[in-house]
This record gives C-alpha cells, structure tokens and sequence, in this order.
C-alpha cells in the first residue's frame, strides 16, 4: 500500500509540474537582518498545493562565508538544516545570521534521477545581516552631478526633466549642478515640491570661480556660491589671498598657488553654508590634456581639503579609480562618489553613488558622505551591470543590492514612479494625479523588507 501511495504522489507532482502548476517562492521577508542575533523569516508560495508533505520537505540553510553556525568548515555543497513550519502557502523559520554576509535559504525534497539523489528546489531566499551601525541605516542612491537648459545641458532638458528622469533609472535622490548656476537646483525643488513624490532633490551648482580652472561642486548650500564671489568679490579675493600665504612654495609651483588657495577657499565657503565640497572628475582630459594641471590635481588630491570627490565621471574613470585606490593605500580614506556629469537625460543612468543614511534629508546623506558611508557605483551601459568603486564592507553590501534587492523591489517602483514624473513636471495634470497612489510604496519597502 505504501508503495502505491508513493506512486500515486509521484505522479500527481509530475502531473502539476506537466500543467505548470508547480510551487515557487513568491515573496519572503525580511531580507535585511541583524548580525549575530536569531530572526524571524516568512517564505510564502504560489501553488502551494503543489509541495509535498512537509515531512518531505528541508529548510536547508548556508551562510556566504562557509562556516557552520556553531563556526565548523562546512563541506562542498553542504547545507545546515534548519527547523520549519509551514501552514498553506506560508513557511516560517527562526535563524542565527551570524556575521555580516549574504546568507541562502532554500526549500528542497529529494527526487531521484538515475539512481542519484537531486533535490528539487521549490524556492530560494538571499538575505544579508549587517552588523549594528550599518544596520541603522539605509541604502540610498542618487546622481548629483548634472547639467541641463540653465548651462551647457540639451536646451529642450529642464532640472527637473534630468531629476524625473533620475527617478525612472531607480535612484531615490538626485541634484541638478548647472555650471555657474544655483537657479537650475532651485527650479527643480520647486517643482518637485508641488508633486506628490519620494523623489528627492537638493540644492546644487558647478562653481567655477575668478582665476581658477578647478572644477568644484557645491550640493545642498543654503546659497549659491557663484552669487557669493559675484557680488562680495573683495571678499572673496581677500579670503585667497590668505590662504595662499598658507601654501609651502616647496610642494607646488608658485604659479598654481593661486587656483590651489581659490580652490580651498571655495571649498569652505560650501561647507560654511551647510554643503558637501566637491572636487569633480581630476582627470577630465579635453583637448588631449588634463584640464588642470597634473600638479595641481596631485596636490589637492593629496591634502584633502574637500569633502569628497569623483572617482567615477563621465570618460575620466580609469585613472580616477586607479588614484582614488592608491589615495586609500596610503590612509587617505576620502568620500568617494560616482555622478555622470550627463548634459542631456539620454546620458543618465552610468554612474550614481550608494549612501548609507539614516534618511533621505540633505543632511543625514552629507553627514554619511563625511563619515565615508558612500560608495561609486559604475553601470555599463550595454549590460547593465553594476560595479561599486570604494571600501570593501560597503562594496559587499552594495554587491548583493544590486543583483538581489534593487532589480526585484526597488528599481520597478522607480521606474513606474518616473515615467509619471517626466510627464507630471512637463505640466500633464492627468500624470501628477497618477503619481498620488504610487507616494510612499518606495519608502515602504524598507518597513518590509527590514527587520524590526
């Protein structure tokens, strides 16, 4: 009789499998846990008819470093087993995450083939426990540096078109930076705050200051900074003066003492008004040559003077990326960031910078920026793959967002979220009315897909 009723289950799986109407892991939370401390996760399943009895089933568990929990080597292709229950098409566990790493959990029964055991897998979760001071946190990514109608961007492509557009490519915060321009952020901030959104946009400009070739970005002043050295020139001039008495003539020639002091002075001026100093793209090379002097970059790259600067822009990453590591060998650990410097929204979407923060306000991102809680992500175009450029624990984490997080959850509310955008901030009425059911499900995924 046994073996009857084996047959006959046997048959039925085949049969459902024939008819497409085999189980599979449709949702599980929470994916993102505390390290080092038992939690709770849920996996729930379409066709849940379709499993077989629980006694048949395994909850196997393997943790990304190859360790047991109880810190034993586990062997090729071993798992830990861990106790389930499972009520229709619910599953719980409770499991110790220990470390910070990317943890697998899969819902197998034995099958065999040709004599051999092959388990059939009816659902696999990844998760990733982060150790406290991460944990607190949240993963947000944004573009902030960005040109459009107000400088040198498409003349069609207003601030706020680049920042709808930021949206449908997943990011949750973006800064329009117009060359000599503070106007073009305050356009967009406007906009953006008539719109029913969790977009989020600050203010920005590419200052590019009397006597100095230096590229400089100011992001979230209270003021513009090109408005500053126009109308209090003396002052300015004054404050440069001083510091290139600051300057030991032995470390750099006399002619580029004056763009190094304007440059240090321009940098303070956006820190004293709330921002994040920005050192942009130090190896731009138009017209065949860097467009600053290489000794001048080497020497503002050295003493850090900024808050952060562009390993990952536009045509310049390569050497970017490769001084920005070097920088880091040598225990100058800077705020690293990846921006596209796009000049029409077509260009969007190559580069963007991870920040870990407690909120979407400027100043939990600028605080995380100092603290070097960021992180340059580069996106290839054509594969769309992702690269994070920056400190490994965050690159880790920022590795496993990418392929299991951002694409599934996030990037798809994004996108949908942006395509209204770009319409609603072109003036479709119909659009912003759109957007009002669709405001707060970004948000809401960190409230599930976080531990509590």
């Amino acid at each position: 009789m046994r073996f009857r009723n084996d047959v006959f289950t046997y048959a039925v799986v085949v049969l459902l499998t024939a008819l497409g109407l085999q189980a599979a892991l449709k949702d599980a939370w929470p994916q993102f846990v505390p390290a080092d401390q038992q939690t709770a996760i849920t996996m729930v399943f379409t066709d849940a008819a379709a499993l077989p009895k629980s006694e048949e089933l395994t909850l196997q568990y393997v943790c990304a470093d190859g360790l047991r929990a109880d810190g034993r080597a586990l062997g090729w292709a071993q798992f830990e087993k861990v106790p389930f229950a499972i009520k229709d098409d619910t599953l719980t566990a409770t499991v110790n995450f220990r470390g910070e790493t990317e943890h697998t959990l899969r819902l197998v029964s034995p099958h065999a083939t040709n004599g051999m055991k092959k388990p059939v897998v009816h659902g696999t979760f990844k998760l990733y426990s982060l150790k406290p001071d991460f944990f607190a946190l949240r993963p947000y990514k944004g573009d902030v540096h960005m040109h459009s109608k107000f400088s040198d961007g498409r003349k069609d492509e207003t601030p706020s078109h680049m920042i709808a557009t930021c949206r449908k490519l997943g990011h949750d915060f973006a800064i329009a930076t117009d060359h000599r321009s503070y106007a073009g952020s305050q356009e967009a901030m406007s906009t953006f705050a008539k719109l029913p959104t969790d977009m989020r946009c600050f203010p920005g400009e590419e200052v590019h200051s009397p006597g100095n070739g230096v590229h400089i970005l100011s992001l979230g002043a209270s003021a513009g900074i090109t408005e500053w050295f126009t109308e209090k020139r003396p002052e300015y001039d004054q404050a440069v003066t001083a510091e290139k008495a600051r300057i030991d003539a032995k470390e750099l020639p006399e002619a580029l003492h004056h763009p190094a002091a304007a440059s240090v002075v321009v940098w303070n001026k956006i820190r004293e008004l709330g921002g994040i100093a920005v050192y942009c793209h130090p190896y731009w090379r138009p017209d065949h040559r860097q467009y600053i002097p290489a000794a001048l970059s080497d020497y503002l790259l050295q003493k850090g003077q900024f808050d952060a600067f562009e390993v990952l822009n536009g045509g310049s990453n390569d050497l970017g990326i490769l001084h920005y590591h070097e920088l880091r060998a040598q225990g100058r650990n800077y705020p690293g960031i990846g921006v596209t410097d796009a000049h029409a929204s077509a260009n969007l979407g190559k580069a963007y910078t991870l920040i870990m923060s407690e909120s979407l306000s400027f100043s939990d991102l600028a605080a995380n920026i100092r603290k070097g809680n960021c992180i340059a992500v580069e996106v290839d175009p054509a594969t769309k793959q992702q690269r994070a450029h920056g400190n490994l624990r965050l690159g880790r984490f920022a590795t496993f967002l990418f392929t299991h997080y951002y694409p599934q959850q996030h990037d798809k509310l994004c996108a949908e979220e942006g395509d209204l955008l770009v319409k609603a901030v072109a003036g479709d009425t119909a659009a912003s009315d759109a957007l009002k059911p669709l405001q707060g499900r970004v948000p809401a995924l960190f409230d599930k897909y976080w531990a509590k």
